[in-house]
């Protein structure tokens, strides 16, 4: 009778916490619950639910945290075939978990990759969108315009020893195929240091990595990796071409969380993709890569919640 009486004097069900699978598109869903407020969606299309797991858990006292498995990763059943790993399914996906979970309105948190089925779904489901947490994002510029900007903003952040010798360890470890050098340091994290910010940040992001890498990363289909082809990959950056003309319909509120530091996505193309999308706050997280909310959790959080204080 109680949770009647709470459902009735609520816009949406209380879920109840706690670790679950369904059936989502003929696959088994692995997802959790945790905390209380509107439900926020977090996964990521390559490392699963794990990472932020353990790491989004301030944000449980807002909202209700629905950390999921996209499909091939984590606990998650894979799909029969690589065409299962579109964009187009992992949107729907989202939405038939929404269904799932009887919810009208979601909020989703979208870091990296993810940050794109983020929008996606907002366009694509308006009437079900109530807001956007974007991270480790930018806008996608034409191939070679694209390539110039990392490579200067990657080449700008060479004059940092720390991170000079980063790429030299990189580039070691895929000319000699070792995870060692001639002086036997470990290069293991190399390609992990290349999105953080110095070694102090490094460190809190390299426990996450050992994480999900033990869960488990999307998984191949019948040996093969989607988006391996140079065609594959080009019909995917064509699609995202296609839905950053839609941008502006992204009427919900959106925060961008970035850090200053992100190799892989340089300010200017973040500054970029803030212009696009109307109501959208722009946060530069100060000494952080591609992990804000890992690498400076105390700035981030604050400034997440600062955020949300102004659009509550």
């Amino acid at each position: 009778l109680l949770l009647s009486v709470l459902y009735s004097c609520s816009q949406e069900p209380i879920l109840l916490n706690g670790n679950f699978n369904t059936k989502i598109d003929s696959l088994d869903i692995h997802y959790s619950i945790k905390g209380s407020g509107p439900a926020m969606f977090v996964g990521h299309l390559n490392s699963g639910k794990i990472g932020y797991e353990k790491t989004l858990s301030a944000l449980e006292e807002r909202f209700t945290m629905i950390y999921y498995d996209p499909r091939g990763t984590g606990a998650s059943e894979s799909p029969k075939t690589l065409k299962g790993y579109q964009y187009a399914y992992l949107v729907t996906e989202i939405d038939l978990l929404r269904q799932h979970l009887e919810l009208d309105q979601i909020w989703i948190f979208g870091h990296s990759d993810q940050s794109e089925i983020a929008m996606e779904y907002a366009i694509d489901y308006p009437n079900h969108t109530q807001g956007l947490i974007l991270s480790g994002t930018h806008f996608v510029e034409e191939n070679q315009v694209e390539f110039m900007e990392l490579r200067a903003f990657e080449n700008e952040r060479r004059k940092d020893p720390w991170f000079d010798q980063v790429i030299k360890d990189w580039e070691y470890q895929i000319t000699f195929k070792t995870q060692t050098d001639s002086l036997g340091r470990d290069l293991t994290y190399a390609p992990l240091k290349w999105w953080c910010y110095d070694s102090v940040s490094a460190q809190k992001v390299i426990p996450i990595y050992d994480l999900i890498t033990r869960a488990g990363r999307r998984k191949k289909v019948n040996g093969k990796a989607p988006f391996s082809t140079t065609e594959e990959r080009q019909q995917l950056y064509d699609r995202i071409y296609t839905y950053q003309d839609h941008y502006q319909e992204i009427a919900y509120p959106t925060l961008i969380l970035q850090g200053d530091y992100d190799t892989n996505n340089p300010p200017k193309l973040v500054q970029k993709l803030s212009q696009k999308i109307p109501n959208t706050t722009l946060i530069m997280v100060p000494k952080a890569g591609h992990f804000p909310w890992v690498e400076q959790a105390e700035f981030s959080f604050k400034a997440i919640f600062n955020w949300l204080d102004t659009v509550d």
